[in-house]
């Protein structure tokens, strides 16, 4: 469990995180990454991590319940589910020094690779969820903070504004939900980081009030000059810092 200090950073982190996760959908599990492993140790983070975005999700789609494209989100859930229980499986005998290094290499791929799904020439249509899910909820049980890159192929098949925060959180809730049940099996998630993970989630609540308040008024580019200054940032020094 954190001192109190901890406690301070991990609740202001996660409100911070909760009201920019509340205006773009995403970024939410980017900024809580790296100081959940800071705090409480990169083994820690995914399951601790877990609780927190299963928590937060379920409060981002509270505040746009109304909003949910429910075909996309099937199909997504579809692909998704069994590749999430996959990937979780390898996270539990993957060691820490690898893990950094892949969620530092990811980090830093996910910037170019959302500035090209963004262009033209990707064309997202419902079919193509089952394999989207598939491919994102294995990635979402080693690193966790895949919305940065998975945001694009909402906004492609057309899905803006509340639709997509509402679409974009049931789809990661049901990853979480499925990570959450394989780290249990294998003793990974303890009571500990299960109250960790409520308290955080929790917080997140009114973060994510704040910030769908805000999702009309905050710039979209600002925004995503520093979700991606962030990622580079938390990149390096998951590459440079493995331990």
């Amino acid at each position: 469990m954190p001192d109190t200090f901890g406690w301070l950073v991990l609740l202001g982190t996660a409100l911070a995180a909760s009201i920019l996760g509340g205006v773009a959908g995403f970024g939410a599990g980017v900024v809580l990454l790296p100081v959940v492993a800071w705090t409480l140790g990169l083994r820690a983070a995914v399951p601790v991590l877990t609780v927190t975005m299963l928590v937060g999700n379920l409060s981002r789609l509270w505040w746009s319940r109304g909003e949910v494209d429910r075909a996309a989100s099937v199909r997504f859930l579809a692909g998704a589910v069994p590749a999430t229980a996959l990937g979780a499986v390898l996270y539990a005998g993957t060691p820490t020094t690898a893990l950094s290094l892949v969620i530092g290499a990811f980090l830093l791929a996910s910037v170019p690779l959302r500035r090209f799904l963004f262009t033209p020439i990707v064309q997202v249509r419902l079919r193509h969820f089952p394999i989207i899910g598939a491919v994102f909820g294995f990635l979402s049980s080693l690193v966790v903070a895949t919305g940065p890159v998975v945001t694009p192929f909402f906004l492609a098949y057309g899905l803006r504004r509340g639709a997509y925060i509402a679409t974009e959180a049931v789809c990661a809730f049901g990853m979480h939900l499925t990570r959450g049940v394989v780290l249990t099996r294998y003793a990974l998630l303890t009571w500990d980081t299960i109250a960790i993970g409520c308290v955080l989630g929790g917080t997140m609540f009114a973060g994510s009030w704040l910030g769908r308040r805000l999702l009309d008024r905050m710039s979209d580019r600002v925004f995503l000059h520093v979700i991606e200054a962030l990622l580079i940032v938390m990149g390096l020094h998951f590459l440079l810092y493995p331990r």
